[in-house]
């Protein structure tokens, strides 16, 4: 089973690829009305483990659970 990366902070995220001696390619995207803004705190959205592409965005934080 691989680890989900998903919600991960980008430096911790990295830090546990480089660990597992994975050195991912990151992609940053965001949400369209959102291009303009560079706050937030970057969170990993996916990893490709295929591709060894990590894709991140800005989220405001703190992230709240929706449970």
């Amino acid at each position: 089973m691989s680890e989900n990366y998903a919600g991960l902070l980008l430096p911790e995220a990295l830090e546990r690829l480089q660990r597992a001696g994975k050195n991912p390619q990151v992609v940053v995207t965001c949400a369209p009305r959102r291009r303009e803004h560079a706050e937030g705190t970057l969170r990993v959205l996916r990893y490709d483990a295929r591709a060894d592409v990590l894709t991140v965005a800005r989220f405001i934080d703190p992230m709240e659970s929706i449970r």
